[in-house]
């Protein structure tokens, strides 16, 4: 019962990341150009994570998640998700995101871990090794 091999062209170009990638936490990234406010720009940050949060929960049953896992993960939805002026949007937030109640909560977390990821990601010069790869 497991002949559904058929749809992928060839053999391995069907490892194109997708089954690692939570399209609910790609949604979210992509609401985040959309939305005008700083409070709304987080709250679609705060889905982000909890998206990708569930969605490898629901995956692997290996026990919480650690903050290395996240920040690659968190990287790959953002190379996966395309966008556009993605550092632009956690600019927006650093600078208008001013509430220091609303920075110390889960929006806080979801703004530092952007900030990590993309730092992380705008210094890397090889995604495949440095993102991609499974070696911890």
């Amino acid at each position: 019962d497991d002949d559904d091999d058929d749809d992928g062209s060839a053999g391995h170009t069907h490892t194109n990341y997708k089954s690692y990638v939570s399209e609910d936490a790609l949604n979210c990234l992509h609401c985040l150009p959309q939305a005008h406010s700083a409070v709304d720009k987080l709250r679609y940050c705060v889905l982000f994570l909890e998206k990708i949060s569930d969605f490898f929960s629901g995956i692997d049953n290996a026990g919480a998640m650690g903050a290395d896992s996240l920040l690659k993960m968190v990287c790959q939805h953002i190379l996966m998700a395309k966008v556009y002026a993605i550092n632009a949007q956690v600019t927006f937030l650093e600078e208008f995101a001013r509430d220091e109640q609303l920075l110390r909560g889960r929006e806080g977390y979801a703004l530092v871990t952007l900030q990590a990821a993309l730092h992380y990601l705008n210094s890397s010069n090889n995604f495949e090794a440095d993102i991609f790869s499974n070696d911890d």
